[in-house]
């Protein structure tokens, strides 16, 4: 089976040192590129594009009908329950915040987490909500300790709301088991939520079978262009007043009372990201009528191609043992470095010496790569203090290139030929830091 093709695979630069090659991108856990039949029927539908809600008219209509379309072609990709809505917001993070807030739960409630949550999962709970975040354990390889879960899920058990955990990390590529998580969830009567951020593009998602009370994602993950995040919830929680009111939350407003909207278009405020809802849309139907069997081949296949690999080069420090990425269903994120060079060189070094993307930093994770590094309480307050001083470069991290549809074991030879040359015989160019954007840049020569 051919897998959907994407915008940008046999894009070629010339490089700084002269040479002409093609651009391989590794780093899709931060933006896929899209689907061509995506950018395909956004364009087919700016044809007619109209007011939503906002008005009369034949080309109104036509974005109504075609918004209707797309919101059940994204309840049909998440197997979304009746009892279920969906909320359109800017991104994952800021799905997740609405979330928090829309919970409104007090201080004798219990959001349970983990310890190595994407940032996103972990300031939400801390900043708009006033329960008491428990933390569960994970293990240095991401995966979560079930056994201390299910020991604080007990202890908390008459006050705990909600269990809170990613679906699949962005830093390790470990995915937890979801059912797992819904049973100890449902068991105390709390709810769940999944980070899906990560797993939307890699694996087939069911809400109703894994028993999935809340998700987010984000388009851009998923092979659809910049700019909308994806809220599933029950429809109990849209009983409230909005917890971002505006334009569309009511019906009548005098100054003394307001008569709010219908529940299930109150929260939705202001004019709708239509192009974004029609674009996410579409490639959820690309994903759902290749076949999600396929695709996790695909990706596992590579998955295994490159942890075998890995470790072979000289110099590399993996952080996750290559044997999790073998054994376990994980997706195709690894974090590495090379001994002598600092991270974000190294990223740079890759894209322009080689013409590969990746990222670099802590990655939205900081505390899991602390414990990478093995950084003290002591060292941890001096990198801070350099930081605070615009010193951004001073602190920890990592490299992470990262797996997607498009991608083929040749892009994985390319970066391990990189790499091996890297660890042998250092960089081509001279690079200069950049220390407040956190960046290494090539001199000219």
């Amino acid at each position: 089976m051919t897998l959907p093709k994407v915008i940008g695979t046999n894009d070629s630069i010339t490089l700084i040192t002269g040479k002409k090659t093609r651009v391989v991108l590794l780093n899709n856990a931060a933006t896929t590129p899209p689907f061509e039949k995506t950018l395909k029927e956004l364009s087919n539908f700016l044809q007619t594009y109209g007011a939503l809600h906002r008005g009369a008219g034949p080309h109104a209509n036509i974005t109504f009908l075609k918004v209707q379309d797309a919101l059940s072609s994204i309840r049909k990709f998440l197997n979304l329950p009746d009892s279920h809505a969906l909320l359109f917001t800017q991104n994952t993070s800021a799905a997740i915040n609405l979330f928090a807030r829309m919970l409104r739960l007090k201080k004798s409630d219990v959001v349970i987490t983990s310890s190595i949550e994407h940032t996103s999962n972990n300031l939400a709970w801390h900043y708009n909500t006033e329960a008491q975040i428990v933390e569960v354990h994970a293990f240095e390889d991401g995966s979560i300790d079930f056994d201390d879960l299910e020991k604080k899920a007990t202890k908390h058990g008459k006050n705990l709301k909600l269990i809170t955990m990613t679906g699949a990390s962005n830093q390790t590529g470990y995915i937890p088991d979801i059912q797992k998580l819904s049973k100890i969830a449902h068991k105390h009567k709390a709810l769940l939520f999944i980070d899906a951020a990560q797993l939307a593009p890699h694996r087939k998602m069911d809400m109703k079978q894994d028993g999935v009370d809340a998700l987010a994602f984000s388009a851009h993950k998923v092979y659809a262009p910049f700019g909308i995040g994806v809220l599933a919830l029950p429809k109990s929680l849209l009983d409230n007043i909005p917890a971002d009111p505006g334009g569309g939350s009511i019906d009548m407003i005098s100054e003394k009372d307001i008569l709010w909207a219908p529940p299930k278009e109150r929260h939705q405020t202001g004019t709708w990201n239509v192009t974004g809802i029609i674009s996410l849309a579409a490639s959820c139907k690309v994903l759902m009528d290749a076949s999600w069997k396929e695709i996790e081949k695909h990706e596992l296949e590579l998955v295994k191609y490159m942890a075998e690999r890995l470790p072979k080069v000289p110099n590399i420090a993996m952080y996750v043992p290559a044997e999790k990425y073998l054994s376990e269903n994980r997706i195709g994120t690894f974090p590495f470095n090379i001994a002598g060079i600092h991270h974000a060189q190294l990223a740079s070094i890759l894209e322009h010496e080689y013409g590969i993307e990746t990222r670099a930093g802590t990655i939205c994770n900081h505390r899991l790569v602390r414990r990478w590094h093995k950084i003290s309480d002591t060292e941890q307050k001096k990198i801070e203090k350099k930081i605070a001083n615009g010193d951004r470069l001073a602190s920890y991290g990592i490299v992470r290139a990262s797996f997607a549809i498009h991608n083929t074991k040749k892009d994985i030879d390319l970066l391990l030929s990189a790499l091996t040359d890297i660890a042998k015989n250092g960089p081509k160019l001279k690079y200069k830091a950049v220390t407040h954007e956190e960046i290494f840049i090539p001199m000219k020569k």
